[in-house]
């Protein structure tokens, strides 16, 4: 199999993708993570959701074929920033995700979904209970949400 007919899989997130690309640079891992595919690596610290278009719009512009597969592992740098309320935010994510659809067609998608954490951005209170509460709903939203669009959502058993 040459390497323009491996299938390509787009790999986009923030830090926890980022972190993930460099382990497998530093420790001379295969970046394709030992699949027959050619992977493109999309991590960058700090990356919001409403980072998202903007960037996917700028590869659309730039190639000529779709990705196979997209996974995308983003949001929780944007619950409890300002201006995104769990409702907000929600419908943002199924707004792009419909889009992201209509840009790329033949791309299966995949999204991973938002991790919990011992601290949040913004977090004002001791504990990040409603925080969490808004993780686990936007989780659960996004879920139903993807389910009805037979697109693919990854649980990784994390709460």
């Amino acid at each position: 199999m040459t390497d323009c007919s491996l299938p390509r899989v787009w790999i986009i997130g923030s830090s926890l993708i980022a972190r993930l690309q460099a382990h497998l640079g530093a420790f001379r891992l295969d970046q394709n993570l030992g699949l027959d595919c050619q992977i493109t690596w999309a991590g960058r610290g700090g990356r919001r959701w409403g980072h998202l278009m903007p960037l996917l719009r700028s590869k659309r512009a730039d190639i000529r074929d779709d990705p196979d597969v997209m996974v995308i592992h983003l949001g929780g740098n944007s619950i409890g920033t300002y201006g995104n309320t769990r409702i907000s935010l929600m419908r943002r994510m199924k707004a792009d995700i419909r889009e992201i659809d209509l840009l790329f067609p033949k791309t299966k998608l995949m999204f991973s979904d938002i991790l919990p954490r011992w601290n949040w951005r913004g977090q004002t209170a001791t504990t990040g209970y409603g925080l969490e509460r808004t993780r686990r709903r936007l989780n659960g939203a996004i879920f139903g949400f993807l389910t009805d669009m037979e697109l693919v959502y990854t649980h990784h058993g994390a709460g």
